[in-house]
């Protein structure tokens, strides 16, 4: 069997962890510049708002619930996450980390009381990180997925189900395909027009047809629905051969001082994906453009600046996008985006050092040492001068909680 642990509206319940007058309160998560609702608690879902609402469409409505409306805060997600897959690596030999909120279960051997065992990893999980979680047990990892699934819907499963083979069938029928894990609305829609309306529907489908018709992806669901475990671990993700950091700006900016701090900051953030995988670049690419919705002058443009050594060495990389910035800049536009893209990317041990390199050697140790200082005290606590000082074109995030497990200062006060 195959296990599946999901985090309950993880965003929202990460924010109510350090606040318990949140317990019973609607909680809603913004995305980026707080755009859209992208997570809610149980109580803010039976207010009939949407995910992908545009927050001031229902700001009204919430307010008149008495909703908790908060801004995205990756870092206290990504650090109570890291809590909870650790948690699991306690009680599991075989911890396979799917997504920020959710980890599949290998069970080496079999276990005589799977359901003891599902109850306790949630009660253990819940216990020592308190973050609500549902389990489901299944034959292969669709199957898990929709144990956890069923057990996330029904209150009287208490938070966690084992999808035996016997029960499939009763579980298939009520699952709709467009629900199935790797089916989406796009492939749903299709194979409801053709008359495959359940999960069982879609288990009882020709192998043939479905791989005529559709991919490989969908025809290996049909098989794991079947109870055949095609789906692999996931093997580590290779060193990305691109890397990109773009954001929309709070404000317009239409001043060259301004838009090169935010490319600098972006280059930067860039600099640091690229220094954790271990890997050089070559290549940067500044993009700009405006605000396509809006009754304005329009412009887009961007340009590629090669370096003269493959490097993770940030100033160097920075200096390179300001340069690229230069380039395209037009006086007169109001900007609303830009991003900085890395690529021509390589492992170090991998690339040829030029016989012209002038001091590569100490710029890689000063690299080390700088990734160094951000693993202990944090990205982005040593900055360039390029984009130090107040940045008023900041991603909007007005309604951040405090990053209470990662910052000394943000200490809830007892």
């Amino acid at each position: 069997m195959i296990g599946l642990v999901d985090c309950n509206s993880f965003y929202a319940s990460c924010e109510r962890l350090f606040r318990p007058d949140l317990h019973s309160r609607p909680v809603v998560v913004l995305s980026n510049n707080d755009g859209c609702v992208v997570t809610m608690s149980r109580e803010a879902k039976s207010l009939g708002i949407r995910r992908g609402a545009p927050y001031f469409k229902v700001r009204r409505e919430l307010e008149q619930a008495g909703a908790a409306v908060f801004s995205s805060n990756y870092t206290l997600y990504q650090s109570i996450s890291n809590r909870v897959m650790g948690a699991l690596e306690e009680l599991y030999p075989d911890v396979e980390v799917y997504s920020i909120d959710e980890a599949f279960l290998h069970l080496p051997h079999r276990v005589p009381d799977l359901g003891l065992h599902a109850a306790a990893s949630k009660e253990t999980v819940e216990r020592f990180v308190g973050i609500p979680v549902s389990v489901g047990f299944g034959r292969t990892k669709t199957l898990a997925k929709a144990a956890n699934r069923w057990a996330k819907q029904h209150r009287h499963t208490q938070g966690w189900f084992i999808l035996t083979e016997k029960r499939e069938e009763e579980i298939l029928r009520q699952l709709p395909v467009i629900d199935v894990w790797g089916i989406g609305s796009r492939k749903g829609r299709w194979l409801l027009q053709r008359g495959i309306r359940s999960a069982w529907d879609l288990r009882q489908a020709d192998a043939y047809w479905i791989k005529r018709h559709l991919t490989v992806v969908t025809l290996n669901t049909l098989w794991e629905l079947q109870g055949r475990a095609v789906i692999d671990h996931e093997p580590p993700a290779p060193p990305k051969q691109g890397i990109l950091s773009s954001r929309g700006f709070s404000q317009e900016i239409r001043e060259l001082p301004q838009l090169r701090q935010a490319v600098a900051d972006y280059a930067e953030r860039a600099a640091r994906k690229l220094a954790s995988q271990g890997s050089t670049a070559q290549y940067v690419t500044v993009q700009v453009r405006t605000n396509r919705f809006r009754d304005s002058p329009q412009y887009a443009n961007s340009a590629t600046v090669r370096l003269a050594e493959p490097t993770a060495y940030i100033p160097d990389l920075v200096q390179a996008a300001r340069r690229a910035l230069q380039r395209i800049f037009r006086p007169g536009y109001g900007y609303a985006k830009a991003g900085v893209f890395l690529f021509g990317i390589d492992v170090p041990e991998a690339s040829v050092p030029s016989l012209f390199a002038d001091g590569q050697q100490k710029k890689d140790s000063a690299a080390r040492a700088v990734g160094e200082v951000h693993r202990r005290y944090g990205a982005g606590s040593l900055r360039t001068l390029q984009s130090a000082g107040e940045q008023p074109w900041a991603m909007r995030r007005e309604l951040c909680s405090p990053c209470y497990t990662t910052s000394w200062s943000h200490l809830p006060r007892v």
